[in-house]
């Protein structure tokens, strides 16, 4: 209670209880001052907190005294390090006490998050006179706790989202780090295989993070072979095994003139052959590039174009009214997609405004399409440099071939030609370099598998996370259902009551909004006049009394009666508050009718009337002792207030004396 009385770093507390009060038209100096509170646990078992307001012998006012029952007094610490968390802290003592427990989120790692402070939890048990009725919560302690106000309703309705959005919020960077290294681990792949000229059908789309590690094991690199065939690495390596054995064989056997002669000339036909297959590739691979690149250059230029729409478009629809349009701004009509470039000399003048909200999505999904274009076409143009790498590279090799076969030809051929021990070479060169392809191949589908298991956890978990959500929107539901009527006994505005709903977007989750025409719902304290805001809250903090799961169990209002209420609303709050037999409610009032002066809105000063406490309670037919309990501050008449003389016990050395004599 003190932290949500306090402002800034003041501690709340009135300079009568540190320095001086006044009484009877007296000044008092205070020298020593404490206060102590009672409390009793579902147990049954009584602590007496003591704590120094001014200490006349330097003790400290963060320390508290904490007596249960007759054992010995223990001392607890507050405002530090460690007093929710430490064995002698205060509040780790007073969830204890209490079983109203701290909600926790714990880590995989074994990390704590605190999500709640018994300070912040308590805001929903006290409404303070003065900032109090401004708003829901309005003096909660934020100590950076995210969504504070939010996390309080969770809490309070014992709601799933508490906790779970702490673990949603983790399972998501999860997710987005584990499909980095996914999209990464492919990418740098495709590179490798790019360059070998090898690849996986639809790569992009059948390497999608769905995929199950069984699928992944199944996936095939393969290359497009002289025939226009495709064949898999496996067969590849099969055929270079075959095409070593038989080099190496060859080359082995001494050859007549005549027969080399022959060979070599078959094998000038074939490698002549090969490069012409692999200078049509190449060129077909540059043509395909140009072409790509000049879609990305169209691409670029409608995406520029529509962005440019946007920007007009946002900016008309924010317009009152339309002084003077050229048409020339925007290229085709929001509406129709007409062209308007015919005569961009037209103006049009004291023109209604343009509701341009309905093509604005239209024209942001086309320029996200053409983006998506964009960058499909950026990976392609990628790719279609490391092949065309790959063609430069065995068409340099097969010319090379072509030169030293040529030299061949004209060369004695009894023994194994240059022509046939480099292409042995080549041959055993292409089989290592496929071997290690397959061995990266296997690694790289290890790797996927294992990101795979990591991202199929994280997508059931997060299913189970939303069929807890599920499970909230129908306690909410129930205490939207709980509020509205609360609203309509304590006589809020009916024109408003059947459009107010808690909310579910971030902005205002699980508060009241009232759904407006044509606009986004607004918070129910901007629809709201003064004197129906304050219904609005007293409904809130009683229905979050009544339908909680967890709650202290106790609601204090402070002067409810704010803004000129009417004495029926007010009694009609106390005939509720009545109602409630296993809670507690304090509500303290003014009790005498009084004025005070009120500007009206003309400038004009006025008497305003005050609650009259006695009367409402009169009106209201409820019975003292039977409905409620009073406790009456009489200020009798001084304006001194609360300050009392303590009713002490006679001194020792009077008890022998008469009643007369005292």
């Amino acid at each position: 209670m003190e932290q949500l009385a306090s402002y800034g770093t003041a501690d709340g507390l009135k300079e009568c209880l540190k320095t001086s009060f006044k009484f009877d038209n007296e000044n008092h100096g205070v020298f020593a001052s404490h206060a102590e509170l009672l409390l009793t646990n579902d147990k049954g078992h009584q602590a007496t907190i003591r704590r120094v307001i001014r200490s006349a012998y330097n003790e400290n006012t963060n320390l508290l005294s904490v007596q249960i029952n007759d054992g010995d007094p223990e001392e607890k610490f507050i405002h530090a390090a460690g007093d929710t968390d430490h064995e002698h802290g205060f509040y780790r003592w007073l969830s204890d006490y209490s079983d109203i427990t701290i909600p926790v989120f714990t880590d995989e790692d074994g990390t704590k998050i605190k999500i709640l402070y018994l300070q912040q939890i308590f805001a929903s048990s006290f409404v303070e006179q003065t900032k109090g009725w401004s708003d829901f919560f309005a003096q909660i302690p934020i100590f950076n706790t995210k969504k504070a106000k939010q996390k309080i309703v969770e809490y309070t309705l014992g709601l799933s989202g508490l906790t779970e959005e702490f673990e949603l919020d983790k399972l998501k960077e999860k997710e987005k780090k584990y499909k980095f290294v996914w999209s990464n681990t492919i990418e740098t792949f495709q590179a490798i295989t790019a360059y070998y000229n090898l690849n996986t059908a639809r790569l992009n789309e059948t390497f999608t993070v769905e995929l199950s590690p069984e699928k992944i094991q199944k996936l095939q690199l393969q290359t497009r072979l002289l025939d226009g065939k495709y064949a898999s690495l496996t067969e590849i390596l099969i055929m270079l095994e075959r095409q070593v054995k038989e080099i190496v064989r060859k080359n082995t056997l001494v050859r007549s003139a005549k027969s080399g002669s022959s060979d070599l000339a078959r094998k000038h036909a074939e490698i002549s052959e090969k490069l012409q297959y692999l200078s049509s590739e190449y060129q077909s691979i540059q043509t395909e590039k140009i072409n790509e690149e000049i879609k990305v250059k169209k691409y670029q230029f409608t995406a520029n174009q529509l962005a440019k729409e946007i920007e007009t478009l946002e900016g008309l629809h924010k317009l009152n009214e339309l002084k003077s349009f050229q048409i020339g701004a925007v290229e085709n009509c929001p509406v129709c997609n007409s062209s308007l470039l015919a005569n961009p000399d037209i103006s049009l003048k004291n023109i209604d405004k343009i509701n341009g909200s309905k093509s604005l999505p239209f024209y942001k999904s086309e320029k996200n399409l053409y983006e998506s274009y964009l960058k499909s076409s950026e990976d392609l143009i990628r790719r279609f440099q490391k092949t065309a790498a790959y063609y430069e590279e065995r068409i340099g090799e097969v010319k090379d071939m072509l030169s030293i076969l040529d030299h061949q030809l004209l060369e004695d051929a009894r023994v194994p030609s240059r022509i046939d021990i480099s292409e042995e070479m080549r041959l055993k060169f292409e089989l290592e370099k496929m071997n290690k392809v397959n061995d990266l191949f296997t690694r790289f589908k290890s790797d996927l598998s294992e990101l795979a298991n990591k991202l199929a956890l994280i997508r059931a978990r997060k299913a189970e996370l939303t069929q807890n959500s599920e499970l909230d929107k129908s306690k909410v539901y129930a205490f939207q259902k709980a509020y509205v009527k609360f609203l309509s006994s304590f006589g809020y505005s009916t024109e408003i009551l059947h459009r107010i709903y808690m909310s579910t977007d971030e902005s205002n989750k699980l508060f009241p909004v009232v759904s407006v025409q044509e606009m986004l719902p607004q918070p129910i304290r901007l629809v709201s006049s003064a004197s129906d805001f304050i219904r609005a809250q007293w409904a809130f903090y009683m229905t979050l009394l009544i339908m909680a799961k967890h709650h202290l169990g106790i609601l204090v209002l402070d002067e409810p009666g704010q803004h000129a209420m009417r004495s029926s609303d007010l009694a009609q709050l106390l005939k509720v508050a009545s109602n409630v037999k296993d809670r507690q409610i304090i509500v303290a009032i003014s009790k005498e009718e009084k004025t005070k002066p009120s500007k009206l809105a003309d400038g004009n000063i006025v008497e305003e009337s005050q609650i009259d406490l006695l009367n409402i309670l009169k009106e209201s037919g409820l019975q003292e002792g039977v409905d409620y309990t009073m406790g009456m501050i009489d200020d009798h008449g001084r304006k001194d207030k609360c300050i009392q003389p303590l009713t002490l016990p006679p001194p020792i050395s009077d008890l022998g004396e008469t009643e007369s004599d005292k």
